[in-house]
């Protein structure tokens, strides 16, 4: 691996950046708190502050590359010790004929699209006005019910098109 001492080298560099960034505003809040009075005071302790935070989001981004650094330890790939030259290689085991099912993550069922079941549409609300009682339905369909006979549209577009032609 060409990058490795590489990694280690800028996670240390990022490590030193991180506590010189948090000492030097420790250091400048300091100096700054002598003369808050007037505004170069206040901007030194601002400035402090604000390099303080810097340097310990760089400390917090050096520990997320340390540990990032071990976990790519673990992962590389181990060189293993050739075996003796006399042992035939073993042969490669039969391709798989059947993909292995994937499973699915846990709780993924509750994201998962429901399945579509018709169903009779469910009276969500109705009124009466002119002497017609509107039913509006969980499926968006509106029923008209007037002197005798009823009359059903498919959304309220729809009856607005029929009953304002």
């Amino acid at each position: 691996m060409r990058g490795v001492w590489f990694f280690r080298l800028s996670r240390w560099g990022v490590a030193g950046l991180g506590l010189t960034l948090a000492l030097w505003g420790v250091a400048a809040m300091f100096e700054g708190w002598d003369k808050i009075q007037i505004e170069r005071g206040w901007s030194l302790f601002i400035s402090g502050a604000v390099a303080v935070s810097g340097g310990v989001v760089t400390l917090a981004i050096a520990a997320a590359l340390s540990r990032l650094d071990h976990a790519l330890a673990t992962l590389a790939p181990r060189v293993a010790v050739p075996a003796a030259a006399a042992e035939p290689p073993a042969p490669a085991p039969p391709p798989a004929t059947a993909t292995p099912a994937v499973a699915s993550p846990p709780g993924f069922e509750a994201y998962a699209p429901k399945r579509f079941v018709a169903e009779e549409p469910v009276e969500v609300d109705r009124y009466e006005n002119g002497g017609a009682l509107y039913v509006m339905f969980s499926d968006g369909s509106v029923e008209i019910r007037d002197e005798g006979r009823v009359r059903r549209f498919a959304s309220l577009s729809e009856l607005r098109a029929q009953v304002g032609a």
